[in-house]
């Protein structure tokens, strides 16, 4: 072991960034199919070569802003992506005002680590996330059809600010 490369990584980092740039046109087309929006796309300054995108998500019924955000980089000498759900959904107040209590029903996350000579996304990662976030997104709707009483529907408002982090 020198101080110069880390001795348990089988391949340079820079072969790891360059498989974090071949991921870019999946995880740009897995978005695509999620949101029907193209994803911006930033560089992550503190992960080194990372790469983020978000991509605008609307709920069904119309209330609060969402985004699907997708990160991925180098992490312990793999390529890492995490994945969630954004939102500014809040329970609401009787008078429809929104609590301080977010929307749990909406959250979603995902992770995959993939080995550096993946090219691809596997595919029940795909289908795993293609299922959570479509369900993430109706989840409140979901919820209240299956309410066997008014009082047993959750109401839920937009907060105020910007999007929770």
């Amino acid at each position: 072991m020198t101080g110069c490369k880390d001795s348990n990584t089988a391949i340079s980092d820079s072969e790891l960034d360059a498989h974090v740039g071949n991921l870019v046109p999946t995880v740009v087309s897995l978005l695509q199919r999620l949101t029907s929006a193209d994803p911006t796309v930033t560089h992550e300054e503190d992960r080194g070569s990372g790469v983020k995108f978000t991509s605008p998500l609307s709920f069904p019924d119309g209330i609060g802003e969402g985004s699907i955000v997708c990160e991925v980089f180098v992490y312990r000498g793999a390529v890492r992506l995490d994945l969630h759900i954004d939102h500014n959904r809040m329970f609401a107040l009787a008078d429809g005002t929104a609590s301080e209590r977010r929307c749990y029903l909406n959250d979603y996350v995902a992770s995959v680590t993939l080995d550096a000579d993946q090219e691809t996304l596997p595919v029940e990662f795909v289908r795993g996330v293609v299922a959570g976030v479509a369900a993430a997104r109706d989840a409140v709707r979901r919820h209240n059809r299956r309410a066997a009483v008014p009082w047993h529907e959750v109401r839920v408002a937009a907060q105020e600010t910007s999007l929770v982090r």
